[in-house]
């Protein structure tokens, strides 16, 4: 009997440590960038974030686009509170968080982002405290980034798990897109990259396109990208983005909705990188503002 309790006893602490242990798992971290703007960057973001929530997965859609931030307007948001208001007008973290449609939350970045990252010790205390909490309460944190940078970009872009480049056909996004991602990738060798193709005329054009990026990476840079897919151009994108709604639930049985379905279901079916010997967003980041913090 005693050995009967012992072992019911080890068997509800290992429970217990089990369920400590995954409520602080951090959440995987994207960032999705472009090397010039016009792409559909921040459409994709808001439409991935949807996607992901379809898989009952927990989401949360940052707009780093500092001083351009547009993801209200994709999702007939509300922009009266942004994280300006957490390090200037003392709300919480909580706060800011709103609900977004198709399940998904977000964060507006506001026109005054850029200016509260001449660091004060204060605010960077507060924003690590404030990712920590939300990278345990989330699945993903997707950062739609700006084409500008500047120290929050950087760290985030940096720190990220992942980093997703969206491009088009047009030789000037291309090479835009390239030198983004070589920009990020001679500062973190090992992060994971993706590849999407938007206003592709045809299936085949979005992978000649993947493909030339593809092969520039592997040969300048010795790595190689996941190309998720592509996405046609399609006028019911233009009409979603007017109705301030996301195309994928607007315009459900669309090509272009289907494929990005597509697209969707190629990330989540990516096998997670392990990263157990390695650090983690929020060890990065740590690591990015103690080192560029004694640098200043």
């Amino acid at each position: 009997m005693n050995d009967q309790a012992a072992l019911l006893r080890q068997k509800m602490m290992q429970k217990s440590l089990k369920q400590t242990v995954q409520a602080f798992e951090q959440a995987k971290t994207l960032a999705v960038v472009s090397g010039k703007g016009g792409v559909g960057k921040t459409n994709i973001s808001v439409n991935l974030a949807i996607g992901l929530a379809k898989l009952n997965k927990k989401v949360l859609l940052f707009d780093m686009d500092i001083g351009m931030g547009n993801i209200y307007h994709l999702i007939n948001g509300d922009a009266s509170l942004s994280i300006v208001d957490f390090f200037e007008r003392n709300r919480s973290i909580d706060q800011l968080v709103q609900t977004g449609p198709g399940g998904i939350s977000y964060i507006h970045g506001g026109s005054a982002f850029s200016e509260l990252f001449e660091w004060k010790q204060e605010y960077k205390e507060k924003w690590m405290a404030a990712l920590e909490t939300l990278s345990t309460e989330y699945d993903f944190l997707l950062f739609d980034m700006g084409a500008g940078a500047n120290a929050a970009s950087l760290n985030i872009l940096e720190a990220a798990d992942e980093v997703l480049a969206v491009t088009t056909p047009e030789p000037t996004a291309m090479t835009d897109a390239y030198s983004m991602l070589k920009f990020i990738y001679m500062r973190d060798h090992e992060k994971s990259f993706y590849l999407i193709c938007n206003r592709a005329e045809s299936a085949k054009e979005g992978r000649e396109t993947a493909n030339r990026l593809k092969r520039t990476m592997e040969t300048f840079l010795n790595v190689t990208p996941v190309f998720l897919g592509s996405l046609p151009e399609d006028a019911c994108v233009r009409k979603a983005v007017k109705m301030g709604s996301p195309f994928t639930l607007s315009f459900p049985k669309t090509k272009v909705s289907l494929s990005f379905e597509q697209i969707v279901q190629a990330y989540a079916g990516v096998p997670e990188k392990k990263t157990e010997h390695g650090p983690r967003f929020m060890d990065k980041l740590r690591r990015f503002f103690t080192e560029r913090g004694d640098a200043e």
